[in-house]
């Protein structure tokens, strides 16, 4: 859990890096922004449940309602920024790398609230995913109990 943790966080400042390094206009910074906020959540989750699993404790009922509005919340932030990113795309390049990473922002969205989508050691097996079939995620397990 501590490498999810560490490894979300690593692409969340790895993603800040590349946007400063392209000439992206406001869209893109919209959803880059989204995206990073999905990572920075799993980042955070991934490190609370490592602490419990060190401390020996269990999850707590405050924890599983900021989940819980967090969900309600990043659903609202996803409608808001798909009606937003084509009304302020500066160009072209600017909105479809907008789409582009509003896209993988949802689909982080719903790795971590809703199913998981990695598989294997990989991260994403196509193979797994056919047999098994969509599983809920850590997350939804917890706030659905």
């Amino acid at each position: 859990m501590l490498n999810l943790a560490i490894g979300e966080f690593a692409a969340l400042l790895t993603f800040i890096f590349v946007y400063r390094l392209l000439d992206l206009g406001m869209a893109s910074l919209v959803a880059f922004s989204y995206l990073i906020l999905i990572l920075l959540q799993g980042s955070l989750y991934w490190f609370y449940r490592y602490i419990l699993i060190v401390n020996k404790k269990r999850v707590n009922h405050k924890m599983i309602e900021l989940l819980k509005f967090l969900r309600r919340l990043n659903m609202i932030v996803l409608v808001a920024i798909s009606i937003v990113i084509p009304i302020i795309r500066s160009s072209n390049k600017d909105l479809m790398i907008a789409i582009g990473l509003f896209l993988f922002g949802m689909i982080e969205y719903i790795n971590y609230y809703w199913y998981r989508l990695s598989y294997g050691k990989s991260g994403f097996n196509i193979r797994i995913l056919l047999n098994t079939g969509l599983q809920k995620s850590s997350i939804n397990k917890l706030i659905t109990k």
